[in-house]
């Protein structure tokens, strides 16, 4: 699930009893780290944390001179594998099943170093913001921007950005007693340098194509989500969470189409997927991983999917709360 993120190993810090600054200041570093991650040319290599599991990546991220966007990961721990992007298409190579997976991104899909939303609005309404002292990391001085949860509904938040560009150097995402969930962070880091496509193209480009790799392009062949009222409602309202997108999708080769909804409180996006029952019922399940929590339950003839970055009461209360609405059960 997380293949395409890369997470802060680290410390937490000795950030309490440092200066707070004022909010506007925090909000305006928060900004300029949105902007950072995406504009900027940098490499280098990520430790993502959590639990007792640890994984390597490095990365190669370049912004050409006409604004497209290129990056290319490869995991330096486990089974070999390479995911390349260019602007919305991302490409994963997988050779030990001599497998290529192509696929557009999702539009909600946000990966360390660019874990901060470019649109904050009403981000303050759920979270406390706060600029804290300045650190080190990867050799580069960095300065801690903390976002502290006004409820129990979400995780806290904490980003070291480096102080000349605003690159975020390392993420916590840190639970209601301040414990690390998560954590991602470079271990070595170079800013800067001229886009150069060589250095986004997978090293098993030419022998995807030279030699009997399958070619996976399923995710591709999905019908596009159509904005519509899928007729599900949440009957508890969670503070601070509002409705970003309401859609359904036809699967190829499926009976049915899959209701999705993406609530979002400015940081932690929550999707809900409904989908038929499938010939084996369902049960209830809740799992995680990192800071992920993904809670399934039955509803009749549907399996009711939710997984967000948020503590698992919340997903489950989200996915506990979800109904059909009258009319739409009585169509049905």
């Amino acid at each position: 699930m997380r293949i395409w993120t890369i997470v802060l190993l680290g410390a937490t810090g000795a950030v309490h009893g440092a200066d707070s600054g004022s909010q506007s200041e925090a909000f305006a570093w928060l900004k300029k780290m949105a902007n950072a991650s995406r504009q900027q040319n940098y490499s280098g290599t990520i430790v993502y944390q959590f639990g007792n599991q640890v994984e390597t990546s490095r990365v190669v991220h370049f912004v050409n001179s006409a604004g497209g966007e290129f990056e290319k990961l490869e995991a330096l721990d486990g089974p070999p594998r390479e995911v390349v992007r260019s602007n919305e298409q991302v490409i994963c190579y997988l050779p030990t099943a001599k497998t290529v997976l192509i696929e557009e991104r999702s539009r909600n899909a946000r990966n360390f170093p660019a874990l901060v939303p470019e649109s904050m609005n009403g981000l303050s309404d759920s979270y406390q913001i706060r600029k804290e002292e300045v650190d080190r990391v990867a050799g580069y001085d960095c300065q801690w921007i903390a976002l502290a949860p006004r409820d129990n509904l979400r995780y806290g938040r904490r980003f070291c950005a480096e102080l000349g560009s605003a690159l975020p150097l390392r993420a916590h995402t840190v639970n209601d007693k301040g414990e690390p969930i998560e954590s991602f962070a470079f271990t070595e880091l170079t800013l800067g340098g001229n886009f150069s496509r060589d250095k986004v193209k997978s090293k098993y480009a030419e022998m995807s194509r030279a030699q009997n790799w399958r070619i996976d392009r399923s995710a591709l062949s999905m019908a596009p989500s159509t904005p519509a009222d899928t007729g599900w409602v949440l009957t508890s309202q969670l503070p601070g969470f509002k409705k970003l997108m309401e859609a359904k999708r036809s699967l190829v080769g499926k009976t049915g189409a899959i209701s999705q909804i993406v609530l979002s409180d400015g940081l932690a996006a929550v999707s809900i997927f409904i989908e038929p029952m499938p010939r084996v019922q369902a049960a209830q399940a809740l799992s995680h991983q990192g800071a992920v929590n993904i809670y399934k339950r039955p509803y009749g003839n549907h399996v009711v999917t939710v997984l967000g970055e948020a503590p698992a009461a919340t997903i489950m209360q989200i996915g506990n709360s979800l109904e059909l609405r009258p009319t739409t059960a009585a169509v049905q």
